[in-house]
Parts: C-alpha cells; sequence; structure tokens
C-alpha cells in the first residue's frame, strides 16, 4: 500500500494544482462504491417494486369506486322527487301502525301481568285440590261399577235371547208380542 500523491505538471505546480493518486487507493475506492451501490440496490429496487404495486392498486381501487359510482346514479330513478311524497306518506302510515303494535304489545304485557298475579291468588286452593283428588277417586269407582252394570245387563239381554229362542211354544208366542 504505497500510496502517492504526486503533481502532473511540475511547471505549472503553483497555479494548478491537479492531484492525481496512485496505487490501489482508486481500486479500494471502487469496490467500496460498488458494495455501497449493491447495498443500495438491495433496498431501492424492492422498494421501488412495492410502490408500483401500490398505485396499480390504487388505480384499480379509484377505477372501480368509479364504476360503482355510475351504476349506482344510472340506478337511481330520474323521478325521485315525484315518488319522495308517496314514501313519506308510507312511512307515516307504517309510523302509525308500529305505534297501534306497541300499544297493543304493552295491553298484551298487562293481561300477562294480570294472569301472574291471578296465579299466586290460586295457591290457597290447594286443600280444594286434595278434595278433588278424592273425588276424582270416587268417579273413577262409580265409572267401574257402571261398566260393571253395563256388561251384566248385556249379558242379562243375551240370555233372555238365547231362552226365548230354546222353547218351542214361546217362540211361536214371542211372534205375537210386541215387545
Amino acid at each position: 500500500m504505497s500510496d502517492k500523491v504526486i503533481r502532473m505538471d511540475k511547471q505549472e505546480a503553483s497555479k494548478n494544482k491537479d492531484i492525481v493518486i496512485e496505487g490501489d487507493a482508486m481500486a479500494r475506492f471502487a469496490n467500496a462504491f460498488e458494495a455501497s451501490a449493491r447495498r443500495w440496490e438491495l433496498i431501492i429496487y424492492p422498494t421501488m417494486l412495492a410502490f408500483v404495486v401500490l398505485a396499480a392498486y390504487g388505480f384499480f381501487l379509484i377505477y372501480t369506486l368509479s364504476k360503482d359510482i355510475n351504476t349506482l346514479a344510472r340506478g337511481m330513478d330520474p323521478e325521485m322527487g315525484k315518488h319522495l311524497s308517496h314514501i313519506s306518506e308510507s312511512v307515516i302510515y307504517l309510523s302509525e301502525n308500529i305505534r297501534t303494535m306497541t300499544r297493543r304489545v304493552h295491553d298484551m304485557s298487562v293481561s300477562v301481568d294480570d294472569m301472574a298475579s291471578k296465579m299466586d291468588e290460586l295457591d290457597h286452593l290447594e286443600p280444594m285440590l286434595v278434595n278433588m283428588q278424592g273425588m276424582n277417586a270416587s268417579m273413577a269407582g262409580m265409572n267401574r261399577h257402571m261398566q260393571n252394570m253395563t256388561l251384566t245387563g248385556d249379558a242379562m239381554r243375551g240370555e233372555m235371547g238365547r231362552m226365548g229362542n230354546s222353547m218351542r211354544p214361546l217362540n211361536f208366542m214371542n211372534n205375537f208380542v210386541p215387545w
């Protein structure tokens, strides 16, 4: 590493001060510059690519937004002003119906509260329920006895029918008796 600085023109040394660097200093400077440029390339090129991608995406978003607004504008009714009065009347009618529904739901709520209070009053009827269970048991017994009576009456009817057919002279008389 012997770097010497020499003057180009020794006669004009006092007038012009041209300095030339000899040796490998220039090569080192070039290598350092190339390494620095490579580092910057690793940063700058991807950044430029990202900027281009984001710019293209921004253009796409603006294009899509303008297309959607165009579709929305074309879909609007040009005679919207004429229909606004009808829409406002419908909204008023709807508001009245909702008010009526609110009153009816409130009335239903009051009725349900009234029913709940009456159900609380039914708690003192429990002794009556015990008596009603006894009555239910008695009614079930009566039903069984009525079934027995019905079966017995049916059996008697069958016996009477067979008895009438078993005797010849009585069978002859059965034709004359109206019952």
